[in-house]
C-alpha cells in the first residue's frame, strides 16, 4: 500500500498528514446499527451514485454526476473534492429556472436512539448562488437538518451535521437554483456514521450542531 501526495502546481501545494492507519484482512465493517445494508457508509461517487436516487415526485431538475469543471464559467468546482480528478454530484443551473430545485435521496436509514453524524463536502461558488439544504424525510414528514444559501467559497467546504432520529428516514440533499445561471451547487464525499460528530454536540435547533471548515 502506497500513499502518494501530489501538488497541482508549484503555487498550489499545501501540507498533507496521515495518522492512525490500520490494515486488517477481510471486508471493512460498518458501524453496528448504522444504516440499511444497501447504503454505504461513505460515498465519493467514483463508482456511481452509491444507491442515491433522484426525487422524481417533488423536484423539477436532476443532480448530475460529473468529472472536471462545470460547463458554465465562474461557477462550480474545477474538480471533485476527493482527488481533484474524480467525480462529484452537482446541479447545472443554466437549464433550470430561478427557484427550481433538485433533490437527491439516500436509501432508507434505520432509526436509532443515539446520535448520528452526517459529514459531506459542498461547493457553492457563483454570483447569486441559490440554496443547499439537507433534510431527513420520515415517510413524507421532513425535518430540516442543515442549510446554506448564497455564494460561500471558491473552494470545497466541509459540513458536519449531527442529528437524532428514532424513525426510519431518508437523507435528502436539496439544491435550489438562484437568480443567476452562475449558481451551480456541488456535493462530494458523503459519510454517515453512528455517534456524535467530533467535538460537535447534538442540538435541538437547526444549525447548532453544524460545523464548517
Amino acid at each position: 500500500m502506497v500513499f502518494v501526495s501530489t501538488c497541482r502546481s508549484f503555487w498550489d501545494c499545501g501540507s498533507v498528514a496521515l495518522d492512525d492507519i490500520s490494515l486488517n484482512l477481510g471486508d471493512c465493517d460498518l458501524t453496528a446499527g448504522f444504516l440499511s445494508s444497501s447504503f454505504p457508509g461513505h460515498c465519493d461517487f467514483e463508482s456511481g451514485l452509491c444507491g442515491y436516487t433522484q426525487d422524481k415526485r417533488r423536484d423539477s431538475a436532476d443532480w448530475q454526476r460529473r468529472r472536471g469543471s462545470t460547463p458554465t464559467s465562474y461557477t462550480g468546482p474545477r474538480g471533485d473534492h476527493t482527488t481533484g480528478l474524480g467525480y462529484y454530484m452537482y446541479i447545472e443551473a443554466s437549464p433550470m429556472l430561478p427557484g427550481q430545485s433538485a433533490r437527491l435521496l439516500s436509501h432508507p436509514v434505520r432509526g436509532t436512539r443515539g446520535p448520528q453524524c452526517l459529514r459531506f463536502y459542498y461547493h457553492m461558488y457563483g454570483s447569486r448562488t441559490g440554496e443547499l439544504r439537507v433534510l431527513a424525510d420520515k415517510d413524507g414528514e421532513e425535518e430540516l437538518l442543515w442549510q446554506r444559501s448564497g455564494e460561500q467559497s471558491i473552494a470545497w467546504l466541509r459540513a458536519h451535521v449531527g442529528y437524532q432520529s428514532q424513525r426510519q428516514h431518508q437523507i435528502v440533499f436539496e439544491a435550489t437554483r438562484g437568480s443567476s445561471v452562475r449558481s451551480d451547487i456541488a456535493i462530494d464525499d458523503i459519510m454517515l456514521e453512528s455517534g456524535p460528530c467530533p467535538d460537535v454536540e447534538v442540538g435541538d435547533t437547526v444549525g447548532s450542531s453544524n460545523e464548517i471548515e
